[in-house]
């Protein structure tokens, strides 16, 4: 079984407070760690209203250096393993609300701090879990660039956000793959777990997929449909940065699959089986 709780989502939930950022907690096939820290400290807040102990995770993977999935970084108890892309300590600026947009602590702070496992190449970090490492842009409609960001105050140098990566988890059922905003492109990294797994079957995405603007984005994310469609995609968690009318496309336009709406606080049990062990 995967077990997932949202600790930090744009989306208020009840109780739970949202957030310009994601973190969740996951559990697969008995072992937990964390993908991303939201935008400050309310992962932990949130945590503990679920009953979580994140003392407990020793695992901590990063999807890349946006702020909005690192500023809770230094709130994390030492002693943690911390996943990410070198890329990711890199400085950026946002180019829409002029700030600035990179990682809240640098490399030698947190190695003093952490083990940081800072790798370009994919690495199976527990059993059946894959930090999927750099993200080859192969998929033609799937943008070469981030727009969302650049690398100076200046707002001149284009951000490619090379650190952009995610999690696949292989299951019995197929692959289930986490992303954090999708900046290389949903189907660009699905097609890289699929070649970092050896598994082609697909049975669930989650999470962000860059995805923000019904009408300017609208081949692109038709594209998208017609690529789930083709991959089978049983199931879709969607959020962050997938705006409420992207969604609702995707649930008009993908009615055979599962969709299910992120917002902090919610708690999914998915039913799904690790892989069978071969004898050689």
């Amino acid at each position: 079984m995967i077990k997932l709780k949202i600790l930090s989502e744009n989306r208020d939930n009840g109780l739970f407070i949202g957030e310009a950022g994601l973190s969740v907690w996951i559990e697969a096939f008995g072992q937990q760690f964390l993908l991303d820290t939201g935008y400050s400290d309310l992962f932990l807040k949130n945590a503990q209203l679920l009953n979580l102990d994140l003392n407990k995770i020793s695992t901590v993977v990063l999807t890349h250096g946006h702020s909005d999935h690192t500023n809770g970084v230094p709130y994390l108890n030492g002693g943690k393993t911390i996943i990410l892309h070198p890329a990711a300590f890199k400085e950026r600026w946002s180019i829409r609300r002029r700030i600035y947009l990179g990682m809240p602590i640098k490399q030698e702070r947190l190695e003093k701090q952490h083990k940081v496992v800072v790798t370009k190449q994919p690495l199976e970090f527990c059993e059946n879990c894959y930090f999927l490492g750099e993200i080859p842009m192969v998929v033609d409609f799937e943008a070469k660039g981030n727009f969302a960001s650049t690398l100076d105050k200046n707002l001149t140098q284009t951000d490619y956000t090379e650190d952009d990566s995610g999690i696949a988890i292989t299951t019995v059922q197929g692959l289930f793959i986490l992303t954090g905003c999708g900046h290389r492109g949903v189907c660009n990294t699905i097609e890289h777990a699929k070649k970092v797994t050896g598994q082609n079957q697909i049975y669930a995405v989650f999470g962000g997929f860059h995805l923000r603007n019904l009408e300017k984005q609208k081949d692109v994310i038709n594209q998208t449909i017609s690529y789930l469609k083709a991959n089978n995609v049983k199931e879709l968690y969607l959020g962050h940065c997938v705006t409420d009318d992207v969604i609702g496309y995707f649930e008009q336009n993908l009615r055979e699959v599962k969709i299910v709406r992120l917002a902090a606080g919610k708690e999914f049990d998915v039913q799904l089986l690790p892989p069978t062990k071969t004898n050689n």
